[in-house]
């Protein structure tokens, strides 16, 4: 089939007919009536960002929008440790561990929902990271080697609350809440040993590989070059 608009002549393969046919082909011409079409090639345009150009990051952004859950509390990013200790810590922020409570409810059997560690509670995610007594001695340890007041925490809000109170320079305090993501990571590690290694994890170490740890990441990833000794007697006097 050939069409020129500008003098609305048609050239079909068989002629029109009456009815429907004719009122269809008349509505048709009524629409493309005084369309120019460019002598440009075609090309594709990308229209997530108005400048007509792909971009990785718009999409990203897209996906973000229609898949990750919104939250009233913004993304923490803390660049002193590595992206898998701020992807967890996101996830303990939005409780999206496998925790035995969290299985229970995506419909997991779970033969016995206690902690694992202490056997006090169910093991939710507040109970694994905030209330656990062996989570409590080494956050008591943790705030004593920080030289900062520690708090009875129940909740992710509740200790995002008592940190934001926390008097530090923004820097030292990143350093801090960087800490705080090891902790959690290392308790979780932990808390996996106990179920799945052959060998029984020890408490004992746990603070002291939480220290070195700690050291050895944030250490990497600071343009100061601060000392171990440091590091173990003064870590809140840290320039950065």
């Amino acid at each position: 089939m050939a069409v020129k608009l500008s003098s609305v002549t048609l050239s079909l393969r068989r002629p029109v007919r009456g009815g429907s046919e004719s009122s269809q082909l008349s509505l048709l011409q009524e629409y493309i009536e005084g369309t120019i079409l460019s002598s440009l090639e075609d090309r594709w345009v990308w229209d997530l960002n108005g400048e007509g150009v792909f971009c990785v990051k718009d999409v990203g952004n897209l996906l973000d929008d229609v898949f990750l859950p919104k939250a009233p509390i913004a993304t923490r990013w803390i660049k002193y440790v590595p992206i898998k200790l701020n992807v967890f810590a996101w996830k303990v922020h939005l409780n999206r561990l496998p925790t035995r409570v969290n299985l229970q409810h995506r419909g997991v059997l779970v033969s016995d929902p206690s902690c694992p560690i202490c056997h006090s509670e169910d093991e939710d995610l507040a109970h694994l990271f905030f209330r656990c007594s062996l989570v409590t001695d080494i956050v008591r340890l943790v705030c004593r080697w920080w030289n900062i007041a520690w708090a009875s925490i129940d909740s992710y809000s509740n200790w995002l609350h008592w940190f934001n109170a926390i008097r530090l320079s923004p820097k030292v305090k990143d350093l801090l809440e960087g800490v705080f993501y090891i902790t959690w990571w290392s308790i979780w590690r932990f808390r996996n040993q106990v179920l799945f290694s052959s060998l029984v994890p020890r408490k004992d170490v746990l603070f002291d590989d939480i220290v070195s740890r700690s050291f050895t990441w944030c250490r990497s990833r600071c343009k100061s070059n601060f000392s171990w000794v440091s590091w173990l007697q003064h870590p809140y006097l840290i320039s950065l």
